[in-house]
């Protein structure tokens, strides 16, 4: 489990602690009002010894009221203000990658756009011996990658996405590693990579827009 799934928990049970605390101050609240309705304490005694006792009987109950009405309006501000950082912790976490996801999300991006512009160099008459070499590391990257599993914690459309990318991935860079260098001399080898690597980018650009991932700020990295 990770720190937003304790936090999630721990707050929500913070919650439910005072929403359980909140009905028993209700409870007394109303028990008190109560009482203070009953006959006894409506009519002041005419003996001043007893009505002093009287009186401070009843500023005793009223005291105890107030606090218990203090209570109630304290533990409802505070319950709602739990509920709704769980619940903000939980959205954040279904909406947002993890900081291993958000790692393999940049790398993934960086290394199928190398991958990209070597793969153009070669279209355009570029040397295939000199980036051959190159490929190996990159296939064994896509693929490292690809198998990673998807968090837990997200939900089942960011998930789904991610999954999908991470696939792609791991395609492209398992076909990579079989390639030959005298296949990359085929214009329709290139042409078919290139038509890979922009089914990858779809699916990049689609889990970008879900995460709210700053492509711009990749594209300085790079």
């Amino acid at each position: 489990m990770g720190l937003l799934d304790w936090f999630f928990i721990g707050l929500l049970s913070f919650a439910i602690l005072c929403f359980l605390l909140l009905l028993f101050c209700l409870f007394y609240f109303f028990s008190i009002k109560k009482e203070l309705k009953k006959k006894q304490w409506r009519k002041r005694p005419k003996n001043k010894r007893k009505r002093k006792k009287w009186l401070y009987a009843r500023k005793s109950l009223e005291k105890r009221q107030k606090r218990y009405g203090f209570h109630f309006l304290l533990l409802l501000i505070v319950m709602f203000i739990s509920a709704g950082s769980a619940f903000y912790a939980r959205y954040y976490q279904l909406t947002n990658l993890t900081s291993e996801d958000a790692k393999v999300v940049v790398q993934g991006y960086l290394l199928t756009e190398d991958l990209e512009g070597k793969m153009v160099t070669i279209k355009e008459g570029g040397s295939v011996e000199k980036v051959y070499p190159q490929f190996q590391e990159v296939s064994s990257l896509l693929v490292s990658y690809g198998n990673r599993p998807v968090s837990g914690g997200l939900s089942s459309e960011g998930a789904k996405l991610l999954t999908r990318y991470y696939v792609s991935m791991k395609n492209v860079g398992l076909n990579l590693s079989t390639l030959s260098q005298e296949q990359l001399t085929k214009q329709e080898t290139i042409d078919g990579y290139l038509k890979d690597i922009k089914k990858i980018n779809e699916r990049q650009k689609a889990v970008f827009k879900y995460f709210k991932v700053n492509e711009s700020a990749l594209k300085q990295k790079n």
